[in-house]
């Protein structure tokens, strides 16, 4: 997901937050669910962008947030669906952020 996500975001794409992430990037944590076909994917991607950019992560998860809708093009995801979007600056840094949550139903 982070790769299908981040290609269309326009910008890299990352599971972990590590300290040599570029200015603007997405990163893909599972929050949980998935145990079964019948237990949704809950899914939480993180838009960065650097300081006082909150203009620029809003925009970045709006891109995010319209590639959702795609991710049932991937094998065996199905019903994808923005749950939740919302601000939230990182603490440690003090980089603009939105958070965008999706879930969805992976059947392998």
């Amino acid at each position: 997901m982070a790769r299908r996500l981040s290609e269309a975001a326009g910008v890299p794409g990352r599971v972990e937050v590590t300290g040599d992430t570029p200015e603007s990037f997405i990163s893909v944590e599972r929050l949980g669910g998935g145990g079964s076909m019948f237990d949704p994917v809950q899914l939480a991607v993180d838009c960065w962008a650097g300081k006082k950019q909150r203009k620029t992560a809003q925009a970045l998860s709006e891109r995010v947030g319209a590639a959702v809708y795609d991710l049932d093009e991937e094998p065996n995801v199905f019903h994808p669906e923005v749950t939740n979007t919302y601000r939230q600056n990182d603490p440690d840094t003090g980089r603009s952020r939105y958070i965008v949550q999706i879930q969805l139903w992976v059947c392998e």
